[in-house]
């Protein structure tokens, strides 16, 4: 995961460990760690684990995007497709834009530069009046590929505990494994209209939960 250190307000990547935010020493991104393999990640979750340079209780830490992509998000949400700006993604405790009017929920996955998935995260695109992307939000924790074990995942959205949508994400989908991108992301729950200040709350299985405000923060 990535947060907002509140000790020089920089973003640092971190384990997250029976309810605490371990903060990794160093300057390693979470994306680089990712891309130098699977046991340079587990070596710098030890690294954090055994020597957090601060531990932040997780409900008072600020999620960032655990990663910053440096091209276009490709998302698909059934029929429809759109290519997300970089500027537009955000962690799970950035404010929703008040322009946001809807959502699409469901999971991203990372890819590493030979094409195979690295790790997934929760992903929630949400959308303005005319249907063009406001904004992107991933996070709040990555999960590698190997931890993630077979079947698919169940995402859903609620509103005040009433499910406005559910879906099932296959890991194993063409789009994560073999789309366009490094990062790309598959959202089959659909939400109604929303306005501001609508608290929604998206459950991605194993990949964790996160409740936003729109146009407010969180």
């Amino acid at each position: 995961m990535t947060y907002l250190s509140p000790s020089g307000g920089r973003e640092r990547a971190a384990a997250l460990d029976d309810g605490d935010v371990l903060g990794l020493p160093g300057d390693d991104r979470l994306t680089d760690l990712l891309e130098a393999g699977l046991g340079v990640l587990a070596a710098a979750h030890e690294r954090a684990v055994a020597a957090p340079i601060e531990i932040i209780v997780e409900p008072e830490a600020r999620m960032c995007s655990p990663v910053v992509p440096t091209a276009l998000v490709p998302v698909r949400a059934g029929d429809d497709l759109w290519e997300v700006h970089p500027e537009l993604v955000v962690g799970v405790d950035d404010a929703v834009v008040p322009t946001a009017s809807a959502a699409r929920a469901g999971v991203a996955a990372l890819n590493s530069s030979d094409g195979s998935v690295l790790a997934y995260t929760p992903a929630c695109l949400w959308l303005d009046t005319d249907g063009w992307p406001a904004q992107l939000s991933l996070g709040p924790v990555l999960v590698t590929a190997d931890e993630l074990g077979t079947g698919p995942l169940r995402v859903s959205a609620e509103m005040e505990e009433r499910e406005l949508g559910r879906g099932l994400v296959d890991p194993a989908d063409a789009w994560l494994t073999a789309g366009p991108g490094r990062i790309r992301a598959l959202l089959p729950v659909a939400t109604p209209p929303l306005a501001a200040n609508d608290e929604l709350f998206v459950d991605a299985d194993t990949l964790g939960t996160f409740e936003v405000r729109v146009g407010s923060q969180v």
